[in-house]
């Protein structure tokens, strides 16, 4: 059954665990860090995700569509998640996937698969156009109507079901932070944090994008449809932290990173998202970025299934 309400769901936000890392860099920083750690919040529909997803199958089920079609990679966290979404609170699910399908799918896919979702594999060509009327129409036609959730949950909202998380990480901590950092891939989950916090506090997105590209502006633009105009932006953007680009091979460095970060912490990274976002507050603090006595708060926003693509420390 879906959660009733957002109250129901801001209760249960309010009750995620926080983890202090101990780390010597921090110690000589002067600063203090804290984990909320939303990966722990559920095991199928893990961190940002289950927030993301909370305002679109409340809409679905509202507008009485039975089926749910989104677009992702092979190793989507939000089409992972989209589907165990789907088997558990009775949605079909179409996963519109980029490239021809593997002669053997990706763990992700067979999840997917698993929990009854229908992948449908696209062309790469195609799939740029993945947002356009033709190819939805073509989609709708094959395969029926349904309930369009943009890739990653990035729509007006996901980024109300991330505002959420944002109101009980300052309900939880009274105010008492500096700034929230999370890692950034649509911005739509940077958007919603930041309109959810206080607007005194600053909320870091740390880009695993190569290239900010449109990102600012998609941050922006889903900020001002939360907030009112009048609000200034709370919130702002860190690139140089992507190592690469969006799901490439890591370098050695940040295998090295990865392996002590886990080891010291306990807290486990997937490497796509979170292992960028911890490195990234790794290094500003070791550049002194955050004034001494800052109080800083990063989120855990799961895709942990995602590190079966990778060899992990």
């Amino acid at each position: 059954m879906l959660i009733d309400s957002a109250d129901e769901l801001l209760d249960i936000a309010r009750k995620v665990p926080m983890q202090r890392l101990e780390h010597k860099v921090f110690t000589d920083a002067g600063i203090e860090v804290l984990v909320r750690r939303d990966d722990l919040i559920d095991q199928e529909l893990s961190g940002n995700k289950f927030y993301k997803l909370f305002f679109n199958l409340r809409a679905a089920r509202e507008q009485g569509f039975t089926r749910l079609l989104s677009f992702g990679g092979a190793y989507s966290n939000h089409l992972h998640a989209l589907a165990a979404a789907g088997n558990r609170y009775g949605f079909n699910t179409l996963g519109v996937v980029r490239g021809e399908r593997p002669a053997q799918l990706s763990p992700t896919l067979s999840d997917a698969e698993a929990w009854g979702m229908q992948l449908v594999f696209i062309s790469r060509t195609d799939y740029q156009h993945k947002g356009e009327p033709e190819l939805l129409a073509e989609l709708q036609s094959r395969y029926g109507g349904f309930y369009l959730i943009p890739e990653g949950g990035a729509n007006l909202a996901g980024a109300r079901g991330m505002q959420l998380l944002g109101q009980a990480l300052e309900q939880q901590l009274k105010g008492d932070y500096t700034a929230v950092c999370m890692a950034c891939g649509t911005g739509t989950s940077l958007a919603g944090l930041a309109a959810g916090i206080n607007y005194t506090k600053l909320a870091l997105g740390f880009s695993v994008l190569k290239g900010e590209g449109g990102l600012g502006d998609a941050i922006s633009t889903a900020y001002r449809q939360i907030c009112d105009s009048g609000v200034d932006a709370n919130w702002r953007l860190i690139t140089g932290f992507h190592a690469g680009g969006y799901g490439k091979k890591h370098p050695d460095y940040l295998t090295q990173f990865w392996q002590d970060f886990e080891h010291s912490s306990g807290i486990p990274l997937d490497p796509v998202y979170t292992l960028k976002l911890f490195w990234g507050i790794n290094s500003l603090a070791r550049q002194g970025y955050w004034p001494r006595g800052s109080r800083i708060v990063a989120i855990h926003s799961g895709g942990l299934q995602g590190r079966r693509g990778f060899v992990c420390p």
